[in-house]
């Protein structure tokens, strides 16, 4: 781009930058020769099961994975928060929720440089999640053992009258090449990525079990770049969808991995920028969220809205580094990895409708 800015950065640390277990739903098969015993019906169907085959599994033929040996009764316990076929999570708790922001600004001994973008990624962070009715908790330059302890604390916390929770982690991060394992920075070394949510499945945070749980992540993945491709105008494609209304109310299993979100500021393996141009000032990744948030979450469902940030970063956004060939006019675009399994709507405060 011909113009004249502030170089873009990265959050990379090689570049100067800134379950539920309740009984399944019971459906009545005309065709079922023997009537379920109340023991039976408390299983996974109606289905007599004599007359079923055992489920496979892929991860067997690699060697991994075993089958479950127990027979239900090993399942860990939550209360469901919601009918198993809502289209929608229910909202309408009496708090939100907690909003977990964990900042990384510097480091100690020989890690990564200062992030400089850090306060204003903070402050516009604060605004949009305040603005969707999280209450807020920042915890700044963190180390290892700290960091483990206040995820694990905020796990074991009574979440019952929440609707949800978001941990918006910014710092650097990349690709552990020997084990091709991402990690996060954090002020005393660096942690496998996966410690931000493995202590909030179903089964080890019960009181978030049929709740959306949302991890925002603004940290390179890699040293990649991508130098984006030119698109012509076409004609669209209909798209079609599908729907189905609200069934009976019952207890059902959920898998423990449920309702869950990760978004990434970038794709993985690649760089994540830092800005001070086309209005940006910060995290690139993070401004677009907070704006879309900020603009649109009384509007939209949460799907939707993260959509929007996709898109936005993608199309709005190319880096402005004139001095590197190799980081200049170049793209980023968010990646999503969800396990939610309803609609997220933030609007519906005081309005819950299955």
């Amino acid at each position: 781009m011909s113009f004249e800015g502030v170089s873009d950065v990265l959050d990379h640390p090689g570049v100067e930058t800134d379950i539920v277990t309740l009984a399944s739903p019971t459906t009545h098969h005309k065709e079922a020769a023997l009537e379920a015993t109340p023991s039976q019906s408390s299983d996974a169907s109606s289905v007599c099961e004599n007359s079923m085959t055992s489920d496979s599994s892929d991860t067997r033929w690699i060697g991994k994975g075993i089958p479950v040996q127990d027979k239900y009764n090993n399942r860990p316990q939550a209360a469901t928060p919601v009918d198993s076929h809502s289209l929608k999570y229910r909202m309408n708790h009496k708090r939100r929720g907690l909003a977990l922001i964990i900042v990384y600004e510097e480091y100690g001994g020989s890690g990564p440089v200062r992030r400089k973008c850090a306060q204003d990624d903070v402050n516009i962070t604060v605004r949009a999640f305040q603005h969707l009715g999280f209450e807020i908790k920042e915890h700044w330059n963190l180390k290892e053992q700290d960091l483990k302890r206040i995820l694990k604390e905020v796990a074991a916390t009574d979440h019952s009258q929440s609707d949800a929770l978001a941990v918006i982690f910014m710092s650097h991060g990349g690709l552990n090449e020997k084990n091709n394992r991402e990690f996060i920075w954090v002020y005393d070394g660096k942690v496998d990525t996966s410690v931000l949510w493995k202590n909030f499945t179903a089964e080890n945070c019960p009181t978030l079990a049929g709740k959306p749980k949302m991890f925002f992540i603004q940290a390179c993945r890699g040293e990649e770049t991508d130098k984006g491709i030119q698109l012509n105008k076409q004609k669209g494609l209909r798209v079609s969808t599908d729907s189905f209304d609200p069934r009976e109310k019952e207890d059902y299993v959920i898998p423990i991995h449920a309702d869950m979100l990760m978004m990434w500021a970038s794709y993985p393996g690649m760089f994540a920028f830092n800005s001070n141009n086309f209005g940006v000032k910060g995290s690139v990744f993070i401004h677009f969220l907070c704006q879309v948030l900020l603009e649109n979450s009384f509007h939209d469902d949460l799907a939707t809205l993260l959509l929007r940030v996709t898109r936005e970063v993608a199309i709005k956004y190319e880096s402005y580094v004139p001095d590197n060939s190799t980081r200049h006019s170049k793209k980023q675009i968010p990646y999503t990895v969800s396990t939610l399994m309803r609609k997220v709507y933030f609007f519906e405060r005081n309005k819950f409708i299955v």
